[in-house]
């Protein structure tokens, strides 16, 4: 006996004819995009075999997706090769942030081809508008690039990333923005785990044999919600008359990287060799996991950590992991007051990377290689497009307090956070608002001081929320009185149990990079040559990642 088909849902809403009972829209594919992104000003609809640019570019399946695009693998029938098609959304503002896109990209790709960072910012291929009848898509065609960052966190969450692997990034994070900084005059104002790519050797060969082993692409055909508006607090439905459009969401597949380690499993896992950490939340500063969403406005899967888009909502949580941690544990607010997690396994290292590297291949020495992506959000550092910048947690200080003098050293200062992430699979910073008591910037300068010490008034006036944040006499934290501090070197002792010389070589490398006065951070040339990303000589070699 066939199965019976699942019952219709309805709701009850006010619409402008009056109240009607309507169906509730299927959900969106789990942890793809939303099926209301595709109605006007939205996504191009787009499926397996579709072709680009009078046929150039034929589509082979999904990679991914994002706030602004979707991203596909196609062929490109006149090279023969594959690349990566970012498919931008039509609405006006999404298309201007493109074509700013495709001018710094061309600026990147003109500006001194053998400067040894410049193997480490993405390339950029070819771009074009797409027409339909209803509207009009930029294009941007880029190589192709394995997982992010994130990935990798993902898969060392329980003991960070192995020491020596994070030694290898961040000498060439540190790089690539070199080039951006000083050669380009550019500040990328969104680094973050997200917009780190692993690079794969051999990328043709890699993703020939990914096709003839990986299940062809799925997807899902769902109804596209009509367009809302809200007038009152009440969602009012539009046009209720009108035929709802079928959208097909495909399961996005990225391209896997190169097999890690002889000692990979057969579905795929690794086991972890870490940089001496077992965390079970996002980040340092919560001993428990909470949902943070993104900017879709949905949660991600279980065990994935939530990131917040940088434009995100300063009211998003109605009751702070504070409030619930205080009353769950019976413990101060403060978030560092938290027990130390115990020591699961040593840290190794790998060889140094060299600042002369061939620009046009990829040397089999070095276990990874990284390059940094979307520059979507990148700026001349003296003519900012937006004073808007950067992903809550990787945020500088002078960005917190809407200073307008802010340069390349924000971006350092977010490499510093992701160094931490990387190593320790929780964030540096991940601060959150406490209802009217205080907002997310309060407890954000509030972690900074604790961290890594008060600074002076004069850095903390100047910018457009600096008197909302800041007494401007004696510079205290208006909303937050207590503070109690816990420097960086106790926090890797206490919390994450490092010797006294593990954290002091780690500390003296990354405290240069957030100092809070900017005017006191270094710059990427300056640390490129630290001791702490050279090899030492207890370290073992990487044969897993």
């Amino acid at each position: 006996m066939a199965p019976k088909p699942p019952c219709a849902k309805y709701q009850y809403v006010v619409t402008t004819a009056g109240p009607k009972i309507l169906p509730v829209d299927e959900p969106a594919c789990k942890d793809e995009e939303s099926p209301a992104d595709y109605n006007a000003g939205g996504y191009l609809p787009v499926k397996v075999n579709d072709s680009f640019k009078q046929g150039r570019y034929r589509v082979v399946r999904k990679l991914g997706w994002g706030h602004f695009s979707t991203v596909w693998l196609v062929k490109d029938a006149e090279s023969e090769r594959h690349s990566a098609l970012k498919v931008v959304k039509s609405a006006g503002r999404y298309a201007e942030t493109a074509r700013d896109e495709i001018k710094l990209l061309s600026r990147v790709e003109s500006f001194s081809p053998d400067h040894p960072g410049r193997p480490h910012v993405v390339s950029f291929l070819d771009s074009f508008t797409h027409t339909t009848p209803e509207a009009s898509h930029i294009c941007i065609v880029f190589e192709p690039l394995g997982e992010n960052l994130l990935a990798l966190i993902e898969r060392h969450k329980k003991k960070g990333v192995p020491r020596a692997l994070v030694r290898v990034i961040a000498k060439q994070v540190l790089l690539g923005l070199q080039y951006l900084h000083d050669e380009c005059d550019l500040v990328h104002t969104d680094i973050k785990p997200e917009n780190i790519l692993i690079s794969i050797p051999d990328v043709e060969s890699h993703i020939h044999h990914e096709l003839s082993q990986s299940p062809l692409p799925t997807s899902r055909r769902v109804g596209v919600p009509l367009p809302t508006k809200f007038r009152h607090g009440v969602s009012i439905p539009q046009n209720q008359q009108r035929p709802r459009r079928q959208v097909q969401i495909f399961n996005s597949q990225p391209l896997a990287s190169p097999v890690r380690s002889a000692g990979k499993s057969g579905n795929g896992s690794l086991s972890n060799g870490g940089s001496g950490v077992n965390s079970v939340s996002g980040s340092y500063v919560a001993q428990m996991q909470i949902s943070r969403l993104g900017s879709s406005g949905k949660a991600g899967s279980a065990g994935v950590r939530q990131r917040i888009n940088k434009h995100e909502s300063e009211s998003g949580l109605s009751s702070s992991w504070k409030d619930r941690l205080a009353s769950s544990l019976g413990t101060s607010l403060s978030w560092r007051d938290r027990l130390p997690i115990s020591l699961s396994s040593s840290p190794k290292s790998v060889s140094n990377i060299s600042p002369n590297t061939n620009v046009t291949s990829l040397p089999p020495v070095h276990p990874v290689w990284i390059k940094i992506a979307d520059l979507g959000n990148a700026t001349p550092s003296q003519k900012h497009f937006t004073e808007d910048i950067q992903t809550r947690q990787y945020r500088a200080p002078e960005a917190i307090l809407g200073r307008k003098d802010w340069g390349t050293r924000v971006d350092i200062w977010s490499v510093a956070c992701v160094i931490f992430e990387l190593l320790t699979a929780e964030y540096l910073f991940d601060p959150q608002g406490q209802g009217e008591m205080f907002t997310k910037d309060d407890d954000h300068m509030a972690q900074i001081i604790e961290l890594m010490g008060d600074f002076s008034v004069d850095a903390k006036m100047g910018g457009k929320y600096s008197r909302e944040l800041f007494d401007a006499t004696a510079g205290a934290l208006r909303y937050i009185r207590t503070l109690k501090p816990w420097p960086l070197k106790r926090v890797m002792m206490e919390k994450y149990l490092y010797t006294d010389a593990d954290a002091t070589g780690l500390c003296d490398f990354l405290e240069p990079m957030l100092a809070p006065d900017m005017k006191d951070r270094k710059d990427a040339k300056d640390m490129l040559d630290h001791p702490w990303m050279r090899a030492c000589a207890e370290d073992e070699p990487v044969d897993q990642w």
